[in-house]
Parts: structure tokens; sequence; C-alpha cells
């Protein structure tokens, strides 16, 4: 995964959609403009969203852990995520992850079925994740595990805004990510 020609096989000729779904969750991932349907097929495979989310679970409200839990992940290029970025943030450049939350308030939630909210999207730049985890000499899984955890953790309600908030998520991703054999990627 560390040559350049990685990222160039994952081209793709048409939008590709893969269904995650637990008791827990459902989480739907969209392939757009690069085809990393391999990779996610094999987290899913180790079982890697499971670990994932069942840690996720002991951050859910009570109100939240009575439903099943349902987002939307788009993974993308830099060249879509700049143009969301722009649209939604006025920010002109690309990041690697973008989320949306779905949520109103803690009383009003979009509802897939009367036991399922939609909590939320998530859009991830594959290209972004990529060649930070090539720059930063990491694997290319864990920093998109990393990310993806970030979030949903910012879907669920945690920020980093301020310094007490930003630690408090920090410490949960280093936790969470540990029990994932995960490096702590703030250190």
């Amino acid at each position: 995964m560390k040559s350049d020609n990685f990222l160039s096989s994952k081209r793709m000729r048409s939008e590709k959609v893969s269904l995650y779904k637990n008791k827990k969750f459902t989480l739907e991932f969209k392939f757009k403009h690069l085809d990393f349907y391999n990779e996610i097929y094999y987290l899913r495979k180790i079982k890697k969203f499971d670990l994932i989310l069942s840690n996720v679970n002991k951050y859910i409200s009570s109100f939240l852990k009575k439903n099943i839990l349902s987002f939307s992940i788009l993974l993308t290029n830099d060249e879509e995520i700049k143009h969301i970025n722009l649209k939604y943030r006025n920010l002109n450049k690309p990041t690697n992850v973008l989320s949306f939350k779905s949520i109103i308030d803690e009383n009003n939630y979009f509802k897939n079925t009367e036991k399922e909210i939609h909590l939320g999207e998530i859009i991830i730049s594959m290209e972004r994740i990529f060649s930070e985890s090539k720059t930063n000499n990491i694997l290319f899984t864990d920093h998109f595990i990393h990310i993806f955890l970030h979030a949903i953790l910012h879907i669920l309600g945690y920020d980093h805004e301020i310094d007490s908030d930003r630690e408090k998520m920090e410490n949960i991703e280093i936790l969470i990510l540990n029990d994932l054999g995960i490096k702590n990627p703030y250190a």
C-alpha cells in the first residue's frame, strides 16, 4: 500500500455501495471516484467495524442506545471534498473528513424506521487519507479507522473547539484506537 501506484490503481467507472449492518448499527458506504471497496471489505471481514462500533457504543446516550443507529459514509477524492467544504463551510480547500449531523435536537432525529435513527453523513477523502498516511509513515487502514472514528464522535456531539472538549474527544479516540491495536495518533 505504500506504492505511488496504489492510488492510481483505485480509479473506478461507476459508483458502488456497500452496506454494513449489525444489531446496533447500519453503515452505508458509497464509493465515488475512487474504489476502496476491497479495503472496506477487508476491515469488515476482520471485524474492525464491530470493534469500533462496540467501543463507540460506550459513549452513546441512553436514548440512542435503545435504537439502531445509521450513518452514511461517502468515500471520495480531494476534488469533491473540496467542493463540499467550500459549499458548507466556506473553506476552499480539501480536507480529510467532513461530518454532518442529521440530529435537529435531542428530541428530533431523522428516522429511517421506528427503531432506526439516521445520525448523519460522513465524507472522507480517501485520496487525502492515502497522502497523509504516506507523509506520516502510518498504515493507510490505521489512519482511515482513526478519521472514521473521529467523524462518528463528531456526529455523536463530541468536539475539539475548546481545549477541555478536545482533550475529552482525543482521550476517547486514543482508548478506542488502543483497543483496536492502533497507536496513539496524537503522540
